[in-house]
C-alpha cells in the first residue's frame, strides 16, 4: 500500500508580493495599475527609495462582501 505524499503547498494564507524597481519608468506604471486593482486588499511597502513591495492578499474580496 502507498500511502499519500505530503502536500507541496501549505493551505495557510497565503499573500502574493512583488517588487518593483522604481528606477524603472515601466515598472512605476505597473506598480501604479496593480495598486489600483488591489486597493484595500493589498498593502505597498516601501524598502527604500528605489524600491517597492506590493503585498496582495487573495480572497480578500470574499472578505470585504460578507
Amino acid at each position: 500500500m502507498t500511502l499519500a505524499p505530503e502536500p507541496l503547498y501549505p493551505t495557510g494564507k497565503t499573500d502574493i508580493w512583488v517588487l518593483f524597481d522604481l528606477r524603472d519608468r515601466l515598472a512605476v506604471e505597473s506598480l501604479h495599475l496593480l495598486r489600483g486593482l488591489t486597493q484595500e486588499l493589498g498593502d505597498l511597502e516601501f524598502i527604500d527609495e528605489d524600491h517597492a513591495v506590493l503585498i496582495a492578499r487573495p480572497g480578500g474580496a470574499r472578505r470585504l462582501g460578507a
